[in-house]
């Protein structure tokens, strides 16, 4: 799974208390129905947040700052995790605090040094959407990282950080970079800035457009999920991926393994 699949940057659950709908929630009931209710119904979250997503939020926010108001994205980026050098989070087996500290440092230069040339006629950073869709009862929401020029082509630009290379596939297809489109239809393109932290960090560029009939795919798509939500339809999707959900222990059965790792949220 990618670090940031399941990121809820863009469901403004904390800011935003009315029902409604979004690039999270759908990615996240076609994850797993069950997986969706645990969070979102039930309110279930790790004790221990993930070193990973803390990680690459800090690094959105350091992009964010960068082409809001032109702080410096590296020193932003020390003095958060800095702060969470000695936080309980939850690493992988190939991660630790020192790791992830040098890795975010030389992903964030290479950025300023190597990337941010590319970038201009900056229109907005983090910015909110709010899709009101004549096919869904609830409003779409999102965040979309950056919408500016990219190589002097308008674009719509979401940052990622990630342990290996994004294949083409996986832009094609992306879900995300749809809703943004749908979102920005002024844009003529959208693209990927994966930011991979890799022993020799590396920055890759996935530019993708969307046709008007792959617009209305995913409208289609988010129009029969929505309806399986709002039936309270949920049910657990088996599979390799169990092993790394952080709901398995609710899932087979192990009440002292939920009490040791989730907490219920208000």
């Amino acid at each position: 799974m990618r670090e940031t699949a399941l990121n809820e940057k863009d469901d403004l659950a904390t800011q935003i208390t009315t029902p409604h709908l979004s690039f999270s929630r759908i990615n996240r009931y076609l994850h797993c129905p069950e997986q969706y209710r645990l969070y979102y119904i039930e309110n279930l979250r790790p004790r221990i947040p993930s070193a990973s997503l803390v990680f690459g939020q800090i690094v959105h926010q350091a992009l964010a700052l960068l082409f809001r108001n032109g702080t410096d994205p590296v020193g932003h980026f020390l003095e958060q995790w800095n702060l969470l050098h000695e936080a309980d989070l939850d690493y992988g087996s190939k991660e630790t605090w020192e790791k992830l500290h040098v890795c975010g440092k030389a992903l964030l230069e290479k950025f300023v040094q190597e990337e941010l040339c590319r970038l201009g006629n900056v229109r907005a950073a983090e910015k909110v959407f709010e899709l009101n869709i004549t096919t869904l009862d609830l409003p779409f929401i999102g965040v979309i990282d950056l919408v500016a020029d990219l190589n002097s082509t308008s674009t719509v630009v979401d940052f990622k950080t990630a342990s290996s290379s994004y294949q083409k596939h996986e832009v094609v297809l992306s879900d995300q970079l749809t809703a943004y489109q749908l979102a920005e239809p002024d844009a003529p393109q959208s693209a990927l800035c994966v930011l991979v932290k890799t022993k020799e960090p590396k920055i890759e560029w996935h530019v993708s457009n969307r046709t008007g009939a792959a617009l209305m795919e995913f409208l289609e798509k988010v129009q029969l999920v929505a309806s399986e939500i709002h039936a309270g339809r949920f049910y657990k999707r088996p599979g390799k991926w169990c092993s790394w959900c952080d709901y398995l222990p609710v899932c087979v059965g192990d009440s002292q393994q939920v009490k040791e790792t989730l907490v219920q949220i208000r």
